[in-house]
């Protein structure tokens, strides 16, 4: 069999309309996988039966939505709002220890061992327990020892050398060096595995706080790919909890006209996002019709949390604030829950369509470039054994495939695979932090199959990027 560049590109050109957007990247690491909820459209899901019911709880007048954010990024300032979040390199440095309150939450929070393993749950250690959280971390509410001021002081960490996202929750410094929570939880990001049941993360929920973060960078790019996390008040929220989320708080009540936690929200489709609208704003609008958002802690009503930053400007601010919440309805999620496969302690989402579904993520500059394929099998093909394919069409030095080796060149002959696998929904790391500034106009390919063959007689691979 021969892959020739023409058969190739004659092909691609057919299904290059199958490709979309990954999830969003954080340096090397994909935020959680394609098929995870938090990445899922839920625009076409069934309203709740107790939407109407819900929204009255939450508010008998308009609330309007309210961003839990600011615009400076100074810890000291007293206007520094909203959760940041730390990029570390978790092998360059050495973790602080890290010491569980008298009524903190250890039997259900992850943390690290001395030799970086992870310990779940973080009890019985026979040394300290560790996080990794840098010198001069960015904490919500600025780093503070002093435990009299209250904030959730919330320390997020993403380990780009493991893809672990590491969160702890009241958050303060020791004289020590080291540092006292209350409770920490880890997530591998590139898996769609739920706590523990009944288990707290650093979220009431039991959610990863950063995948539901809204954060400037994306919504300044206008291309927000995930939900949102949002709070109203405690006493408003059921005394039970709701898939995805693994934890409750006992603040309310067993009323079924109160949403539990972990309930999702969706702006109507109907309700208009004037193109006037800054591109935050209209990229915050449109993530609430297409993914949503989960309630995922008490606190005040219609809160979206955000990250700190100078991108956040004032018209983005004003714009989204004028949605009130009776804009919003509940989601029935009871339709991706009786899906074939479905599994209550993953957030995955059972994969239903006929076709395949590919894109890429992408970060960092074209001298630093980031890139993963998102592969998601027609759902026939799920659960079969297969390999993956990953080619790149040089201009003007030919065909490349990424074997397990690396990168080799190809001419003819049988495709070398990336890995085989079975099929389902796979992230491919294709590029990390790679120079490609020299390479304007590659076109990079993913695609899966029994064999090569196969993949190329049934059409299963697109074109998923261009270096531009």
């Amino acid at each position: 069999m021969k892959f020739a560049r023409a058969t190739l590109a004659c092909l691609s050109a057919a299904l290059v309309p199958l490709a979309m957007a990954g999830p969003p990247l954080i340096g090397n690491c994909p935020v959680l996988p394609p098929d995870h909820l938090f990445n899922t459209p839920i625009d076409n899901l069934p309203v709740h039966p107790q939407s109407a019911a819900f929204l009255q709880t939450i508010s008998s007048t308009p609330r309007r939505l309210h961003l839990d954010l600011g615009q400076t990024e100074d810890m000291r300032s007293p206007e520094y709002w909203g959760i940041p979040y730390n990029v570390v390199q978790g092998r360059g440095f050495t973790w602080p220890s890290v010491h569980f309150d008298g009524d903190g939450a250890p039997d259900e929070s992850d943390c690290a061992r001395s030799d970086g393993s992870l310990a779940r749950p973080c009890t019985g250690l026979r040394e300290p327990a560790r996080l990794p959280i840098p010198l001069q971390p960015l904490v919500e509410g600025g780093i503070s020892g002093n435990k009299a001021v209250y904030n959730d002081h919330h320390i997020l960490a993403v380990d780009t050398d493991t893809c672990m996202l590491w969160e702890s929750y009241l958050s303060y410094t020791r004289p020590d060096g080291g540092w006292d929570i209350y409770s920490s939880a880890a997530f591998d990001l590139r898996s769609n595995a739920l706590r523990p049941a009944g288990w707290t993360s650093a979220d009431a929920a039991g959610f990863p706080m950063l995948p539901l973060l809204l954060k400037a960078d994306e919504a300044s790019a206008g291309d927000i790919r995930h939900a949102l996390r949002f709070t109203i008040q405690s006493h408003k929220i059921r005394t039970s909890y709701a898939w995805p989320a693994r934890h409750l708080t006992r603040n309310g009540d067993a009323s079924a006209t109160k949403p539990p936690m972990g309930q999702l929200f969706r702006l109507r489709a109907d309700y208009p996002v004037p193109e006037t609208y800054t591109v935050q704003a209209r990229a915050i609008l449109r993530a609430l019709k297409t993914y949503g958002m989960y309630i995922a802690d008490g606190g005040s009503d219609m809160y979206i949390t955000g990250d700190p930053s100078h991108q956040w400007s004032d018209a983005t601010i004003s714009q989204v604030q004028t949605v009130p919440h009776t804009a919003f309805e509940a989601v029935d999620l009871s339709p991706i829950m009786e899906r074939p496969g479905f599994d209550a302690d993953s957030a995955r989402v059972p994969y239903t369509a006929a076709t395949p579904a590919f894109s890429a993520s992408v970060s960092g500059p074209s001298q630093q470039l980031n890139l993963w394929a998102a592969i998601q099998v027609a759902a026939s093909d799920a659960g079969r054994p297969g390999a993956l394919y990953v080619a790149a069409l040089v201009p003007g030095a030919g065909l490349f495939a990424l074997s397990p080796g690396g990168w080799v060149p190809f001419i003819t002959g049988t495709l070398p695979a990336t890995g085989t696998a079975t099929l389902g929904s796979h992230m491919v790391p294709i590029l990390m932090a790679a120079d490609v500034s020299g390479l304007r106009g590659t076109q990079v390919f993913a695609g899966y199959g029994a064999s090569s063959s196969e993949m190329l007689e049934r059409g299963t691979f697109a074109q998923i990027y261009t270096v531009p």
